[in-house]
């Protein structure tokens, strides 16, 4: 049975749209289903990028070949904008081949756009304290 893939329809729905996508490992696929056009990444703390840079900063993610999980642990809302606290984890193989795990807190500014569906517009995955 496929899986139908989720549409955020609330702030809180764009990690399950980030999860689900990262979890088929299709960097392409991911971008397209979350992030707005013109969406922003944090690829390393103080280091913004966008376009071609965005999906290069996804790569080492994408890389470790894991499966990711996450949940919302905060959602501030502002009209047709929200500010969210996520935690994930990255469950994957090391290159010794034992079980790892990556995990972090995410800040993410996400947006509604015209057709009602939230987007990331700025995306900070580097852990907050």
């Amino acid at each position: 049975m496929t899986q139908v893939a989720p549409i955020a329809t609330s702030p809180d729905m764009t990690t399950e749209v980030f999860i689900h996508y990262f979890n088929q490992g299709n960097v392409d696929n991911l971008i397209d289903a979350y992030y707005e056009k013109g969406g922003v990444i944090a690829a390393a703390p103080g280091v913004s990028a966008q376009g071609t840079d965005l999906k290069n900063a996804l790569i080492p993610y994408f890389s470790m070949n894991g499966k990711i999980s996450g949940k919302t642990r905060h959602t501030l809302i502002n009209g047709d904008i929200a500010l969210l606290i996520l935690d994930w984890s990255v469950e994957y193989k090391d290159e010794a081949g034992n079980d790892a795990t990556y995990s972090g807190t995410s800040t993410d500014v996400v947006r509604k756009g015209a057709d009602g569906i939230w987007r990331c517009i700025i995306d900070n995955p580097h852990n907050i304290k």
